[in-house]
């Protein structure tokens, strides 16, 4: 089995976060088995699954490019699945993220968790806002609403930090509307206990725009938050991360 360039770093994430992408990949948010996966019928779904989950990343690589691949474009190229880039790409062009065409998977990858973040950040309230500045060191008392807006995006723009921060928190959300689980990615981020969010309404609407028809086919709607998914795994392992108490 080929491996994806992209994905081989899988096999080393931790595995509470591989089985939330298997998960994901495999189960719509009723419970129910997807009639379109292949991976709970493999050998090493049944040997390693729940708790081994690294020594099958490849065939969850290879479920996510499957998922992600065009059924036409697929056939034609003999079953070969679109690289993983190709579905990043294909993802960030359907949300609306802009990207070039010279950029590499990572950088698509930030992006996408970036503008994510920053579309969840413009749905806080005021005091949730306040909130999110002292966490981040800015001073507030004088700013509005939309200027605490903007002072928080240009902060996260810029800080890896209060970024990762956000990351966790949107992750943690988007598995929990999907698979009714918080998912411990760390436990809960330092955003989520400083704002009091765990079980807020944030994931609701940003999943709410990947399910109406005419902008998530079935197929988004398993291959976004598995990107986003794996985007935050990869950026986990790329971010120089200060301990979080």
């Amino acid at each position: 089995m080929k491996q994806d360039k992209d994905l081989v770093f899988l096999a080393s994430c931790q595995n509470e976060d591989l089985r939330t992408l298997c998960d994901i990949l495999t189960y719509n948010n009723k419970g129910e088995i997807r009639l379109s996966e292949q991976l709970t019928d493999s050998d090493a779904y049944l040997h390693y699954y729940p708790d081994r989950m690294n020594l099958m990343a490849t065939e969850i690589a290879e479920e996510l490019r499957k998922f992600g691949s065009n059924t036409v474009r697929t056939i034609c190229r003999k079953g070969e699945a679109d690289s993983y880039e190709t579905i990043v790409r294909r993802v960030c062009k359907r949300m609306g993220v802009k990207v070039n065409d010279c950029d590499n998977t990572p950088t698509m990858e930030r992006e996408l968790l970036t503008t994510i973040c920053e579309q969840t950040t413009s749905k806080l309230s005021d005091e949730e806002l306040r909130k999110l500045a002292d966490k981040a060191g800015i001073p507030h008392k004088s700013l509005n609403h939309q200027m605490l807006v903007t002072a928080i995006l240009f902060a996260i723009r810029r800080n890896t930090y209060l970024l990762t921060e956000m990351i966790y928190y949107v992750t943690s959300r988007i598995a929990s509307m999907l698979l009714g689980r918080w998912i411990g990615m760390m436990g809960m981020s330092a955003v989520s206990r400083y704002l009091g969010m765990a079980a807020g309404p944030i994931g609701w609407t940003l999943l709410a725009g990947w399910t109406i028809s005419d902008i998530a086919s079935p197929a988004y709607r398993v291959m976004i938050p598995a990107v986003i998914m794996v985007a935050s795994m990869r950026f986990r392992q790329t971010a120089l991360l200060p301990q979080i108490n």
